[in-house]
């Protein structure tokens, strides 16, 4: 019953007069006709299609910046740009709990491409950690994907999408580096982090950090009382230094949790890029993170 109001509010809505459309999605460029459509799940997807895609590739954003994935309710609106769109870019690994309903409205015909879906993961909380884009080196295979599916949709662009990935992976591959540069001189005692939600496995792994702990499972469940103490307890014992806060989250446990520990508190990005727009690249994302993590834990 969903995906059939959901399909009749996507035609009433691509049947309407051109305004009407205009107030419901993005308008598209006036000076050169994009080859097709793309639309990604989150901004950090959204900046890899737009890298790739350059001017051939409009690209659709679904969820906000600040917008909680993990909560994330559809909307008609949200459906008529995913139903304009050729090619569709989600993680997969269950980090999008949205998705059954966007694919039983879905038009056929539209190309999935399932970022994350059959690269090697790390278990978390029982269960396969969606947030792979957290390393580096593994945010490239999602470029590789997205290049390879550009290259199919429009086979007359391969060619620039090939030179823009080229340029892009090599981009990635500098931000490695420095990123590695800028928190190796943090001490072993110190290299531990502690986060709002439990997204940060691979980004620990791939720059030497063990993760303490998190106050939100990896799909943002919020803990047991005990579960929140035997954290308290983790922390305590660890001797961790900070909390490293994800601003899309409003936790109470959160606040109980700095006020018990003292511990001191800083920004920390995964799935969201922040909604004043102070950070709008997965480049300056990742910059940020480590800034943060440098400065809390040096």
């Amino acid at each position: 019953m969903y995906a059939r109001l959901v399909r009749l509010a996507i035609a009433l809505a691509l049947l309407g007069s051109a305004p009407l459309i205009g107030g419901l999605v993005t308008a598209r460029p006036t000076s050169a006709q994009p080859a097709f459509t793309a639309t990604a799940t989150i901004g950090v997807f959204a900046d890899f299609a737009r890298q790739v895609g350059g001017a051939r590739v409009e690209v659709f954003q679904l969820l906000g910046d600040g917008v909680d994935p993990h909560e994330y309710q559809m909307t008609p609106s949200d459906l008529v740009n995913v139903s304009r769109s050729q090619v569709f870019l989600y993680n997969g690994l269950g980090f999008e709990p949205f998705l059954n309903q966007v694919f039983q409205a879905m038009p056929p015909g539209i190309t999935r491409v399932a970022l994350a879906e059959g690269l090697p993961t790390l278990t978390v909380d029982g269960a396969p950690d969606p947030h792979l884009w957290l390393d580096p080196q593994l945010a490239q295979r999602y470029v590789e994907r997205i290049r390879d599916a550009f290259s199919a949709q429009d086979p007359a662009g391969a060619a620039e999408y090939q030179a823009n990935a080229a340029r892009y992976l090599a981009e990635l591959e500098a931000l490695d580096r420095e990123l590695e540069a800028q928190l190796a001189d943090i001490p072993p005692a110190h290299r531990q982090l502690v986060t709002t939600h439990n997204a940060f496995a691979y980004f620990a792994r791939r720059y030497g950090f063990a993760v303490i702990g998190a106050v939100l499972s990896s799909e943002a469940r919020e803990p047991s009382p005990g579960e929140l103490i035997a954290l308290l307890q983790q922390i305590r014992s660890a001797g961790a230094r900070a909390l490293f806060v994800e601003p899309q989250f409003d936790s109470r446990q959160v606040a109980q949790l700095v006020e018990q520990t003292q511990l001191r508190v800083m920004p920390l990005y995964s799935d969201a890029l922040p909604p004043d727009g102070s950070i709008r690249s997965y480049i300056d994302m990742m910059r940020a993170n480590a800034r943060n993590i440098a400065a809390a834990l040096r």
